[in-house]
């Protein structure tokens, strides 16, 4: 059984178009980590000039230590007064990560305090405790590099998965495989696992990659921070206290779970459709339309069931928390890993069962 799985998987990765997304997906993680990296960081200092690279994060840093802990209207209204550009500087919007994030929410056209509430800016948040401020540029990038790259991967498993049956088909193959002695079960077997051995390779080796990247150049600082507080603008409409390091810790489940359940879409389209073609558009089709169901009116427990909405992960933390027996509360994300792991389970069976039943022409 070993040797069919690797001279399945083997099948799957020595391919002229595979080795080409690996290597978009390469360039394109390289330039994503360089590009949101320590060394891309910039900061205004109080003097009017600027600091760049590591300099400019271990500054970032002692300003946000220096206002660690529940955000109040009077720490909004000191780092406002602190840190606002006392004059027209070139790129002032870059002044400090802890200033760019208050800013942004609770300041007027002069950058003084606007006095509105602290949590009156965040209309979906539910959640009783307060919110906590630090450092949280580092985390952002971590979670967004994630969620393009995310993305480009699942093209890359969508292109590299789909001939894992019908090309047997295309081939004519699949008349020697199922009426060989293991064809209509081991050989079956042995094309899914090592389709799913394939996909936690690369997405594996990829968020290994990426969470060395980004701990090395920011480290830990601010995980205990609450994600909404940042000033990219994302992941403002979590209902629910949230820190960096949890937000991080839902978003890998997320990226890992919706890598299953679109390998197991994948492998059911490349089961059921006649030609290697058919099935890649079916697949790229079925991966990349629902992207525009958000605007549709579709429910986001719905859409956080498909793997690009899984990878862009904000649609799934923006579900509040579901409430168990004995007033348990856990959130949408274990609903989408358990998904995951059904597809997968139904893989294993239909899959198997559609091509041992297939009519060999």
């Amino acid at each position: 059984m070993i040797w069919m799985i690797r001279f399945e998987f083997e099948k799957i990765f020595n391919k002229k178009i595979v080795y080409a997304a690996i290597a978009f997906i390469i360039i394109m993680g390289a330039a994503m980590c360089i590009g949101r990296g320590a060394g891309a960081q910039k900061v205004l200092k109080p003097d009017g000039g600027y600091l760049e690279g590591r300099e400019a994060v271990e500054y970032d840093k002692e300003i946000a230590a220096r206002y660690e802990g529940i955000l109040t209207g009077e720490k909004v209204d000191e780092i406002l007064e602190t840190y606002r550009p006392k004059e027209e500087v070139e790129l002032w919007w870059m002044v400090n990560n802890v200033y760019n994030t208050v800013s942004g929410k609770w300041g007027e056209g002069d950058e003084t305090y606007d006095g509105t509430d602290i949590l009156s800016v965040f209309p979906d948040y539910q959640d009783k405790r307060p919110m906590i401020l630090g450092y949280s540029e580092g985390w952002l990038n971590f979670l967004e590099t994630g969620q393009y790259m995310m993305v480009f991967i699942g093209f890359l498993l969508v292109i590299s998965l789909s001939p894992v049956f019908s090309e047997e088909y295309t081939r004519g193959t699949d008349a020697l495989i199922l009426t060989s002695r293991h064809g209509k079960h081991k050989c079956a077997w042995a094309k899914i696992i090592a389709s799913y051995l394939f996909t936690l390779l690369i997405v594996g080796v990829w968020l290994l990659i990426q969470s060395f990247v980004y701990w090395r150049d920011f480290g830990l600082d601010g995980s205990g921070a609450s994600v909404q507080l940042n000033n990219h603008w994302t992941f403002a409409n979590v209902p629910y206290f949230l820190t960096n390091m949890g937000a991080a810790g839902y978003c890998l489940v997320l990226w890992i779970g919706c890598s299953l359940i679109l390998t197991a879409f994948v492998l059911l389209l490349s089961v059921l459709c006649r030609s290697s073609f058919a099935t890649v558009i079916a697949a790229l089709a079925c991966y990349a339309i629902p992207a525009m169901f958000g605007q549709m009116g579709v429910p986001p427990q719905l859409l956080s069931l498909n793997p690009i909405w899984g990878f862009l992960s904000e649609a799934p933390l923006a579900i509040p928390k579901l409430s168990l027996s004995g007033g348990v509360q856990v959130s949408y994300v274990w609903v989408v890993a358990a998904f995951a792991l059904v597809m997968t389970a139904a893989v294993f069976v239909y899959a198997r069962k559609i091509f041992a039943k297939h009519q060999v022409s």
